[in-house]
Formats: C-alpha cells, sequence, structure tokens
C-alpha cells in the first residue's frame, strides 16, 4: 500500500494471470537470495541488514587506513621529486596510481605533498626546481579522480594541457 494525498491510501492487487506471474517472481527471488546469503528465506531481513553494517564497518575501517596511508605515500613522492632530476623541459615529475583509491584520496595525497613541499627548508636543488605531481586513482579501465599539483600554477595548468591534449 502507499499512503497519497487527502489521507487516503492506495491499495495493489493482482487478479488472475497476474497474480501467478508475481507469485513465480516472488518464489525465483527467494531462491536467488537464499543462495545469496546462504540462509533461509525467514532470515533473510537479518541477512541483509547484518551485511550491511559489515559493509559500513568495512568502509569506516578503509577510510581510515587510507587516513594513514596519505603521509606515507606523500613523503615517499616528495622523497622522489627532491631525489630526481629534472626532465627535458625542466620540470621534475612524479606519477601515483591507486587502483582502489577515491577522489578524497588522491586530494589529500596531493595536499600533503604541497604542504611538505612548500615547508621543507632542506636547501636541496630539486626544492627550488619546478616539479609537479600528479596522483590518479580509480581503475585504469573505469577512470577516476586525477589530481595535479605543484608549487607553480603555470607549471600544473601547463601539464593540465598536455595531458589533456593526450587523452
Amino acid at each position: 500500500t502507499d499512503r497519497i494525498r487527502g489521507g487516503n491510501t492506495r491499495v495493489f492487487f493482482y487478479v488472475g494471470k497476474r497474480i501467478r506471474s508475481y507469485a513465480q517472481q516472488s518464489l525465483n527471488r527467494d531462491k536467488a537470495l537464499t543462495d545469496l546469503l546462504s540462509c533461509p528465506p525467514e532470515t533473510h531481513y537479518t541477512a541483509v541488514e547484518r551485511a550491511i553494517k559489515q559493509n559500513k564497518a568495512a568502509i569506516k575501517s578503509l577510510k581510515s587506513l587510507r587516513r594513514q596511508l596519505v603521509p606515507l605515500v606523500a613523503h615517499e613522492l616528495c622523497r622522489q621529486i627532491i631525489s630526481s632530476s629534472p626532465s627535458n623541459n625542466g620540470i621534475i615529475s612524479v606519477v601515483y596510481h591507486c587502483e582502489d583509491g577515491d577522489g578524497p584520496f588522491a586530494s589529500s595525497i596531493g595536499s600533503e605533498i604541497v604542504k611538505l613541499m612548500a615547508n621543507s627548508s632542506n636547501g636541496d636543488a630539486a626544492l627550488n626546481a619546478e616539479w609537479v605531481a600528479i596522483i590518479a586513482s580509480g581503475a585504469r579501465t573505469e577512470g577516476g579522480a586525477l589530481v595535479i599539483v605543484g608549487l607553480n600554477q603555470d607549471v600544473v595548468a601547463n601539464t593540465l594541457t598536455r595531458l589533456m591534449s593526450v587523452v
């Protein structure tokens, strides 16, 4: 049933061939759920509730692990920037791709790199060189987030333009 305007209730019902068709669809759905959930139809609801709770807990755990991973990846990429020599165009480029990452994860890595490189007072020549970090996330075949960071906005914009011309 559905509640509709004016305090009325809409009642759905089946008659004739439609009742058999609906019963067959319900039976097929119950059999499929029984196979998927590995439990009898009487406990489908609780099994789905449990699976949803487990999924939420797994997502929360994954986000926490990603937060812990961000500084480690950022430090490694900064180390690569500092230890690399500029390419032909005078720019140091580092690339990082995380197959199971998402946009916020890539963005957090980019922010952490910029913060580390801006605050670094190592006196290293690489710190004074132009650099850009490209952080990609998502499946290679499906696409995902792409974050390009650097201390020089012109270098970042030029890198973006070059990447867009390739795609």
